[in-house]
């Protein structure tokens, strides 16, 4: 079974900020020359096959050096060769996912609460990103759980939790203190003109923190 790295830097694609599949697949490779350990593959606005196509790109790039996700679809992630998926919180369900993709795949799931972190980690989810942390770009409006969250939640659960929303080289210390195992960023990497240096940067502001992972 695939297993996160202690002290996970993930990134999430964007094809908003970058649409140009050649330009974005060049700053994900950057980044996980940088640092990244998890690269999750979203792209909803693009129709399944491209999305299938987008993904087995990724993973055909970076696979080898970092575990690969697809976001929200089991069926794209298999075709790809993905390690595996990630689900959001209200969506495929966990047990499905395992059922099409096996026993070692990587299955992540999106939390916004405690309560769901708990529910996720008894369905079979081999970790959280759990959010939204701090307001983001992507979530301007949303509700924000804070480091409290995060605290709480790495105390009720025992699988890895990966902070996301608002995460910065400035902030990302103070969530690795509050329990988590890992980090996931978009804009702090994605759209940047040195994505290698952003990763790096991101690594390195990281290791001061202690983690939660066994």
């Amino acid at each position: 079974m695939h297993s996160l790295p202690d002290k996970t830097l993930s990134v999430v694609t964007d094809v908003n900020v970058i649409p140009d599949w050649n330009q974005l697949a060049v700053c994900v490779m950057a980044s996980v020359r940088g640092g990244v350990d998890l690269v999750q593959v979203r792209a909803k606005s693009l129709n399944v096959k491209r999305q299938r196509v987008l993904a087995t790109k990724i993973t055909e790039l970076v696979g080898v050096h970092a575990r690969v996700v697809v976001n929200g679809d089991p069926e794209i992630a298999k075709a790809s060769r993905a390690t595996g998926v990630h689900l959001p919180e209200n969506g495929t369900s966990i047990s499905h996912a395992r059922a099409i993709l096996g026993h070692s795949a990587l299955i992540g799931k999106s939390v916004h609460s405690t309560d769901a972190a708990i529910k996720a980690e008894q369905d079979g989810a081999d970790y959280i990103y759990f959010g939204t942390v701090f307001n983001s770009t992507s979530h301007p409006d949303g509700h924000t759980n804070g480091l409290q969250g995060v605290i709480k939640s790495a105390h009720a659960v025992s699988i890895p939790i990966i902070g996301i929303g608002g995460i910065n080289y400035q902030n990302i210390n103070s969530v690795m203190n509050a329990g988590a195992s890992g980090v996931a960023v978009i804009s702090a990497i994605i759209g940047k003109r040195d994505p290698y240096r952003a990763a790096r940067t991101l690594k390195q502001a990281m290791t001061g923190g202690r983690s939660s992972a066994a």
